[in-house]
């Protein structure tokens, strides 16, 4: 009998050692992968949609966009936000004439937030809706989202509720097309285009809001439409002092 149990208990370890092989094999299979070894010298290339979004997976990494991107017709997920912000750097290669030599073209983002803030939680909402919801310590240069698509319906209102409270993470919300919230990133030479519809505030063509971030020789056109209650602007929405 007891030999019989101890063939039992092996039976099911070596079971549940071949389960975890194959769960192991099925989630690097799905892992996207890269071309260069995410370094600054050797950065990743990002080639296509699933790479960008993949982005969002290694937040320390350094990328190099290595291929016009059309993002029509997916849906994009931000990469980072405040309680986890990218913290890498992400550049590509330029013309005889400085101007970016690849573009993002038709990214597509959409945040949607509930009624009464009920999905609010400290640093974690991620009501951030850009390219980058969240950069920190970061480099962006040379980078051009093109026909950008945003929206973003957390309603920013500061003003009190009939219990005399605060709505809660009126600075967690922000809506651009190239980032979010920016923490002491450096942007470089880069340029976007296209429509932002927005509730929240901080609003900008290319970024939302800026804690002691340097922005240099950048432009948008983008159209900034936002019922929030403060901050927008053509190229950024808010630029402040570091928390």
């Amino acid at each position: 009998m007891i030999q019989r149990f101890k063939k039992c208990i092996a039976l099911i370890i070596a079971l549940a050692a071949a389960l975890a092989a194959l769960s192991a094999a099925v989630v690097a299979s799905s892992a996207v992968s890269y071309s260069g070894k995410g370094t600054k010298s050797d950065p990743y290339l990002v080639q296509t949609f699933e790479q960008l979004q993949g982005m969002k997976d290694k937040l320390s990494a350094h990328y190099k966009l290595d291929n016009t991107i059309d993002c029509s017709g997916k849906a994009f997920t931000p990469i980072g936000y405040l309680a986890e912000p990218f913290t890498g750097s992400f550049t590509c290669d330029t013309d005889a004439d400085g101007t970016p030599k690849y573009a993002i073209k038709n990214l597509s983002v959409s945040i949607e937030g509930e009624t009464g803030y009920t999905d609010y939680v400290a640093n974690k909402s991620k009501w951030e809706a850009a390219l980058f919801g969240c950069t920190s310590g970061a480099k962006i240069s040379n980078i051009a989202v093109l026909n950008v698509s945003v929206s973003n319906t957390v309603i920013g209102n500061n003003q009190m509720n009939a219990d005399w409270s605060k709505n809660p993470g009126q600075d967690e919300m922000a809506s651009a097309a190239l980032i979010g919230i920016a923490k002491k990133t450096e942007v470089e030479h880069c340029m976007s285009s296209g429509n932002i519809d927005s509730k929240s505030n901080h609003c900008g063509g290319l970024i939302g809001l800026t804690y002691n971030s340097t922005v240099k020789y950048c432009y948008s056109t983008v159209t900034v439409s936002s019922t929030g209650l403060w901050c927008h602007g053509g190229l950024i929405g808010t630029a402040t002092e570091i928390r």
